[in-house]
């Protein structure tokens, strides 16, 4: 099976960007609306790949990603 996000370099491209926003928010602790970009981004980029045609478990598994790197910070925080 072909993965349409990894054929795309709009797409590449698209997620690159959020994860960039989103790493340097969490990295220079800016305030939240850079971040918030940053998941803007990526949820254009995901609906954009979903219209293309890409599978939910293609998506689900760059959002399971995407996400993960977005809650480091509450996970080195305990929480809190």
């Amino acid at each position: 099976m072909e993965s349409v996000i990894l054929e795309n370099p709009i797409l590449i491209i698209g997620i690159i960007i959020a994860l960039t926003v989103s790493v340097f928010g969490i990295v220079k602790k800016v305030h939240i609306a850079v971040n918030l970009t940053g998941a803007a981004i990526y949820i254009v980029t995901a609906v954009y790949s979903l219209l293309l045609g890409a599978g939910l478990y293609e998506v689900g598994a760059v959002t399971t990603v995407f996400l993960i790197i977005n809650l480091l910070p509450l996970w080195k925080k305990g929480g809190e």
